[in-house]
C-alpha cells in the first residue's frame, strides 16, 4: 500500500503523536513509536549524483555533456542501499524490537530528459549494524513503486507512506532503501537518481552499492571500497525515511516482540462436567487438567446452592491431568442420601482466577 502525504500534515501528524504520549498516564508504555529521519527537510540530493564515491573520469571529444572533454561517472549505476547512523534530530535505529508497520519516504524518481521512464522499484531492508561500520541485510520488503518526479505533482517534498509486509526489526538496527540501480547505457549511466536524500548538517548516511550485491544475507561490509562500488559515508546528508515501529499487540507474532493475531492464551487450568461417587467416608474425586510449570497450586470447593459442601487445597503436576480428592460435609453427604445424584458447582481458584464446572455427586 503507497499513501502520498505532504510533508506538512507528516510534521502535524508527529507533533499530534507526541503530545498524546505527552499526556500519557505515568507508566502507560506507547505500543507504537517512530524512528528515522524527521522528514524536516526535502529531498534535494540523489542516488546518482550525490554518494561519495571517487568515480571515473573518461576523455571524450568535447560535447554539451562533457564540454572539457572529460565525463565523470559518478559510481557504477547497480544495487544500492542507503542507511542513516547519526540524525542531527531523532535516532536512526530501531528503539524496541519488533514490526516496521508503515516507512514514510520522502522523494521520488528523477527522469532522464527525453529518456525512458526510470525503474521506480524499491525495497525496505532490515539491517544490522557491524561492528567497525557497514551492516548485514537481514530481511528485504515486497516491491513498492516511488513516485516519478514531476509525475502527478511529484517532487523532492512528497511523502508517500508504504506498509511493508512482516517487515520484521530487532532493536538497534536500521531499516534502510534499497533500490535495483536502474542502469540504461548512456541513459541512466549511474543509475537512476532517487531524490530521497536531504541535506542536513551534522546527520551522516551510509551507502552501498554492488550488483546482486544488497540481497538477504549480504554483508554491506565497510572494508569494501572503490571508486565506484562498495561502502562510502555521506556526511551531513539524511536519508529521508521515517519507519513506524509496532511492539507487543500492535506488531504481529511473527516477530519477535509482537504479539498481534496470536489466539487469546489458554487459561492455566481446565475443568471439565464430571461426576462422582460419594464414598462411605464422603470422600469424592474430580479432575483437574494444569496447564501452568511446574505446577498448578489453589484451593478447589464444592457448592450446592449457598451450602459449601466441601472444600480442598490442591497441587498438581504441570502438563497432566490429575485427580483431586475432597472430603464432602455430612450434611451434604445426608442429602445426597436421601435425594439421590445432586447437581454441584466445583470450583477451582489459582493465582488468583477461579475457574467452575458442573459437578454431579451421587451415592457409592
Amino acid at each position: 500500500m503507497t499513501a502520498n502525504l505532504s510533508r506538512a500534515s507528516l510534521l502535524a501528524a508527529s507533533a499530534a503523536a507526541l503530545t498524546a504520549l505527552a499526556l500519557a498516564p505515568a507508566g502507560a508504555q506507547a505500543a507504537i513509536t517512530t524512528f528515522g529521519s524527521p522528514l524536516s527537510v526535502p529531498a534535494t540530493l540523489n542516488t546518482s549524483e550525490n554518494l561519495n564515491y571517487a568515480g571515473t573520469n573518461t576523455p571524450v571529444p568535447p560535447n554539451p555533456e562533457a564540454p572539457n572533454g572529460i565525463f565523470h561517472t559518478y559510481h557504477n549505476g547497480a544495487d544500492t542501499a542507503l542507511w542513516n547512523t547519526v540524525l542531527a534530530s531523532g535516532a536512526p535505529a530501531a528503539p524496541e524490537t519488533g514490526q516496521a508497520l508503515e516507512v514514510m519516504l520522502e522523494g521520488c524518481a528523477q527522469p532522464a530528459r527525453g529518456g525512458p521512464s526510470p525503474l521506480n522499484q524499491i525495497h525496505f531492508q532490515d539491517i544490522t549494524p557491524l561492528p567497525g561500520g557497514g551492516a548485514k541485510v537481514n530481511l528485504t520488503s515486497q516491491p513498492f513503486e516511488i513516485p516519478i518526479c514531476g509525475q502527478d505533482g511529484a517532487n523532492g517534498s512528497t511523502v508517500s507512506s508504504y506498509e511493508p509486509v512482516n517487515l520484521c526489526v530487532s532493536k538497534g538496527d536500521y531499516v534502510d532503501f534499497n533500490d535495483e540501480g536502474g542502469y540504461v547505457e548512456n541513459i541512466y549511466r549511474n543509475g537512476v537518481p532517487y531524490e530521497v536524500i536531504g541535506a542536513t548538517m551534522g546527520s551522516k548516511m551510509d551507502s552501498f552499492i554492488r550488483g546482486g550485491g544488497t540481497n538477504n544475507g549480504a554483508t554491506l561490509s565497510s572494508d569494501y571500497r572503490t571508486a565506484m562500488e562498495g561502502f562510502a559515508a555521506n556526511a551531513n546528508e539524511e536519508l529521508m525515511l521515517q519507519v513506524k515501529l509496532g511492539t507487543g499487540p500492535d506488531a504481529t507474532h511473527i516477530c519477535a516482540g509482537g504479539t498481534g493475531g496470536l489466539p487469546p492464551p489458554l487459561p492455566p487450568l481446565h475443568l471439565r462436567p464430571q461426576r462422582s461417587a460419594i464414598s462411605n467416608q464422603r470422600f469424592v474425586s474430580f479432575a483437574i487438567y494444569c496447564r501452568l510449570m511446574p505446577r498448578c497450586v489453589g484451593t478447589a470447593t464444592v457448592a450446592y446452592g449457598k451450602l459449601l459442601a466441601g472444600r480442598t487445597n490442591f497441587s498438581v503436576r504441570g502438563g497432566t491431568t490429575s485427580h483431586v480428592t475432597m472430603r464432602l460435609s455430612r450434611t451434604f453427604a445426608r442429602l445426597v442420601g436421601r435425594r439421590g445424584p445432586l447437581g454441584t458447582t466445583l470450583t477451582a481458584l489459582v493465582e488468583g482466577k477461579s475457574y467452575a464446572a458442573r459437578f454431579v455427586v451421587q451415592h457409592f
